[in-house]
């Protein structure tokens, strides 16, 4: 019998039609020699620290770390009947066929069950790069090998460990050693949640550092055609600081004094007509960013909206994605699609008459594909907007209106840029003329309502903070035609701070963490697409529903912001265990595994350089244990109640001044998790600190002796001081070679390379 092993049952049941297993059975479909079943994602977990050890049933530093011999897997309570129904089937398969999801983890979910069960006979992979019926074909008359696709299950197995090793260990140290170990005593360290958790800190304390300068804006309005033209002052470069602002108040008055009410002339006029693409399909990251962005929704909730569209009412596809884009087969499903648009919705009738659907965007393309699609409406012609809850019918509205642009056209427009001179200072704006109105047209009702809602209040920044963009509409305009001055007003503003993220931009910021790693060789090996990124598209909803449920996180207005225990753990883990708060480790990490996947690294040398690492840093938790209070955030219900709700800030300053020795701005006091010492105020970019003495700063004092941090280390008898600090470096050891790192990392990050 030739068994189908599926990821759920879904997929299951879009299979089995194409290979005649049409009747259904226990857990499974069957045919002529053929059987078609399904895991429902993992039906297996790893087993607990003390299947290992069983005294670590009660938690203690002194059976830490730990580190399997031989690894075991447990059934999952909740799957346990299914995985049954496999194991049995198993048993009785002449050959089985892989038709997981075509990556790692999908590799991980079918092996696992088949390594536990024993199954040793032929192996097929069906890599499967979408569920329409064309592509399932497609597949199917081109399957693969197994052993070509075991060096993905060799990886996913290594990160998995990985996760586990890391996690328990360190959890389990940081709880004994810093927490109260009761309930919410329990101090959480994962690669995954605690670099994000590490993000936010980050970002609140440059908040909080952040000391604002005084500029100042010249605002000017010109009457040209006998039309009112906002226009831009061109500051000379000499006369504005480094980040582009102008200091100059005197100065700029000035200006402002001789140009009031003067007649100047246009020098340049430019027009180019221009176009926009339509936006790409929603990827599920990219769904939870736009429904933040435009509805304030949380990530965990438009996952469940979007679940529930996809289960309840049949209205959409699967939501758990990570792709953009459409196979071109499904472009012969597009009639469909729009009939079920317009069965659901009346409304929309007049929008998908305009759908041109001879002529695609570029979001329908066979490359770009990865192992599910992009999210779309279905052709279900019996959805109905009634059955769906207020957000289920906002979810649904984007996704129908996204589908919709890529069959409406490019978006055209004619851009003016004009310039001109007045008392020799230059003036300069720029206009915008739709041509063509395109894919915008599926959006004009909600442009329309934004707008009036931002008149309405007087908005000045849009959902997330960020700048709304100016598009205005210049007259009809010549070189050499005047323009008068019928305004010239200065204005005195500050900089402002960074903005706390909402759980759109901390999406944002973890599928590009890229962006946070210095390293050119590790930052493009976390810009591989299935690698990218701290977290899954699936995953990373739960990841901050999790820091919200264990009191890291907690929400002012639409904004996420550490609580008191979340800030303390993230200045725990900085001293001890410093690389699970910085996303390099995932980098690391990844760069190891991509090494077991091509071959070049065998899987138990993975692990055991893990485990070696892992010893350092237990080690380097009791030294720091054994001279340091525990932090009063960490210490169980009380105090993360007092973290949530305290109008107190965690690291407040003192209000007594004292000038950094480094750079000479402020110092600030802070409390931190070995008690208070002084930061300055200019950090991030100035990122000296002081000891605490008597209320003031002490004196900068020698390192206590630490044990050095590894990820993981290769030993070397002699290595060479740091070319950028002078410090000593360590030999590590990376897929593509060995290479010293600074010992004073993460304050210095400089490498260099390693011995041949």
């Amino acid at each position: 019998m030739r068994l189908f092993i599926c990821e759920k049952p879904s997929q299951a049941a879009d299979i089995a039609k194409h290979v005649g297993a049409r009747q259904s059975g226990n857990g499974c479909r069957t045919g002529d020699g053929v059987t078609v079943t399904w895991c429902i994602g993992h039906l297996l977990e790893q087993s607990p620290p003390e299947h290992y050890n069983p005294e670590l049933k009660v938690w203690s530093m002194d059976h830490l770390p730990v580190l399997p011999a031989t690894w075991h897997m447990d059934v999952k309570p909740k799957t346990q009947s299914q995985f049954q129904v496999v194991s049995k089937l198993l048993k009785s398969a002449s050959e089985v066929v892989i038709a997981t999801d075509a990556d790692r983890e999908g590799e991980v979910i079918a092996r696992e069950v088949m390594q536990l069960c024993g199954y040793r006979g032929p192996v097929k992979r069906l890599w499967l790069g979408a569920l329409d019926d064309a592509s399932i074909r497609k597949a199917l008359a081109k399957m693969l090998p197994g052993e070509k696709t075991r060096p993905l299950y060799e990886s996913g197995l290594g990160r998995a460990r990985a996760d586990w090793l890391a996690g328990m260990n360190l959890t389990m140290a940081l709880t004994k050693t810093f927490g109260s170990g009761g309930k919410g005593g329990v101090v959480h360290c994962g690669r995954v949640q605690t670099p994000v958790l590490g993000l936010v800190v980050r970002r609140e304390r440059a908040i909080r550092n952040f000391v604002p300068k005084p500029y100042f804006v010249l605002k000017t309005i010109w009457e040209i055609s006998g039309s009112p033209v906002p226009m831009n002052w061109q500051t000379q470069a000499d006369k504005l600081d480094k980040d582009g602002h102008c200091v100059d108040e005197a100065y700029i008055r000035s200006v402002a004094q001789k140009i009031n009410g003067k007649m100047g002339r246009l020098v340049s006029v430019e027009r180019d007509d221009k176009h926009e693409l339509a936006p790409l399909l929603y990827s599920l990251g990219s769904l939870q960013k736009e429904a933040s962005a435009r509805y304030g929704m949380g990530a965990k909730a438009v996952l469940d909206l979007a679940q529930a569209l996809y289960e309840k009412h049949k209205a959409t596809t699967y939501p758990r994605s990570d792709c953009e884009h459409l196979p071109m087969s499904m472009l012969a499903e597009a009639s469909q699609v729009c009939e079920a648009i317009k069965q659901a919705d009346p409304k929309m009738t007049s929008l998908v008459a305009k759908a041109d659907l001879s002529k695609p965007s570029r979001a329908f393309n066979d490359q770009k594909i990865t192992a599910h699609h992009a999210i779309i409406p279905t052709t279900n012609t019996a959805v109905r907007l009634a059955d769906m809850s207020a957000n289920e019918r906002l979810l649904y509205d984007l996704i129908r209106r996204r589908y919709l642009a890529q069959f409406l056209g490019v978006y055209k427009y004619q851009e003016t840029r004009i310039q001109g001179s007045c008392e020799n200072e230059l003036f300069a704006a720029t206009g915008r003329v739709p041509l063509v109105q395109g894919w915008k047209l599926a959006y004009l009702d909600l442009q329309e309502a934004a707008a009036a809602a931002k008149a309405k209040s007087k908005a000045k920044t849009t959902d997330d903070g960020e700048e709304t963009p100016k598009d205005q509409a210049l007259p009809d305009v010549k070189v050499g035609q005047q323009m008068i001055n019928r305004k010239a007003e200065v204005s005195k503003t500050q900089t402002q701070p960074p903005k706390r993220y909402t759980e759109g931009t901390l999406i944002a910021a973890m599928e590009s963490v890229d962006k946070e790693i210095d390293d050119p060789r590790l930052k493009k090996v976390m810009q591989n697409k299935e690698k990218a990124g701290i977290g899954t598209d699936a995953t990373r909803g739960a990841t901050l529903d999790g820091l919200f449920k264990r009191g890291y996180f907690d929400k002012a207005g639409k904004f996420i912001v550490p609580t008191a225990r979340g800030e303390q753990l993230i200045e725990v883990v900085e001293q001890a265990v410093p690389h699970m708060a910085d996303p390099v480790l995932t980098a690391l990490w990844e760069d190891h595994l991509s090494k077991v996947e091509d071959g070049s690294l065998p899987l138990a040398t993975f692990e055991s350089q893990l485990g070696t690492w892992l010893k350092g840093q237990i080690e380097k938790i009791k030294q720091l244990g054994a001279s340091n209070p525990k932090p009063s955030a960490l210490q169980g219900e009380r105090s993360s109640a007092v973290a949530k709700n305290s109008t107190q800030k965690p690291m407040e300053a003192s209000k007594a001044t004292h000038a950094c020795p480094a750079c000479g701005k402020a110092m600030r006091q802070r409390q931190g998790a070995s008690g208070a010492f002084w930061g300055c105020t200019g950090y991030p970019d100035c990122k000296t600190t002081l000891p605490d003495a008597g209320g003031k700063p002490g004196a900068k004092t020698s390192p206590a002796p630490q044990v050095a941090v590894k990820a993981p280390v290769m030993q070397s008898s002699t290595t060479p001081k740091c070319t950028a600090c002078g410090k000593p470096t360590l030999l590590r050891q990376s897929a593509r070679g060995p290479f010293y790192g600074c010992s004073g990392y993460p304050a210095c990050k400089n490498i260099m390379p390693g011995k041949p």
